[in-house]
């Protein structure tokens, strides 16, 4: 394994973060926006069995991203980094990690509980079944929401405040971190760190 290899992630790990990042970003804005808007109310209804079936995709998603990084060590963190800031950075990545299980878990909680007890048709490919034993509870149900919503937005913060490092490591500190979780053709400039 090359220097250049060994501090960057291996390409499964650098594709299972790009194509996660964009479905919960598609997945807090299509929450937000059933939440908050006035949306005619057919196209609320097809967009949440949307959320739903994206939901269980990411549940899967998340299982593979975890056993991936079980037998696949994450490059270190920079050497330069101060101790403050790694420790900032493993706590912020485990918050991610914990909000990327817990929000859909919740987000299946609710819809297993709901009076209603509509199917979750996943993209009209096959049934999700719902958690046993919780069908109706409306205690579960306000629980389940209460917890989707505000994981939904701790998740939010947790993302913005990530972008904001990785922001903060180019702009002010002249360390490009980017190529260590880019596709493999990306590569530092020279006298940058990796």
């Amino acid at each position: 394994m090359t220097a250049d290899a060994a501090q960057r992630y291996t390409a499964v790990a650098v594709a299972l973060h790009w194509v996660m990042a964009a479905a919960f970003l598609l997945m807090l804005t299509s929450g937000l926006s059933m939440t908050y808007l006035d949306i005619d109310k057919s196209l609320k209804f097809n967009l949440y069995q949307w959320h739903k079936s994206l939901g269980v995709l990411l549940l899967a998603a998340f299982v593979l991203r975890i056993g991936w990084r079980l037998f696949h060590k994450p490059p270190a963190l920079p050497a330069f980094m101060p101790r403050l800031e790694a420790l900032a950075a493993k706590a912020g990545h485990i918050a991610l990690y914990v909000c990327m299980i817990a929000v859909p878990l919740s987000g299946w909680a609710m819809v297993s509980s709901s009076v209603y007890g509509l199917p979750t048709i996943v993209f009209g490919w096959f049934e999700w079944p719902h958690i046993p034993k919780i069908a109706g509870n409306e205690a579960v149900n306000t629980a389940a929401k209460n917890a989707h919503w505000l994981l939904a937005w701790f998740f939010g913060l947790c993302i913005a405040g990530h972008i904001a490092a990785v922001i903060k490591h180019a702009v002010i500190d002249k360390h490009n971190l980017m190529p260590r979780m880019w596709f493999s053709g990306a590569r530092c400039k020279k006298g940058e760190t990796p």
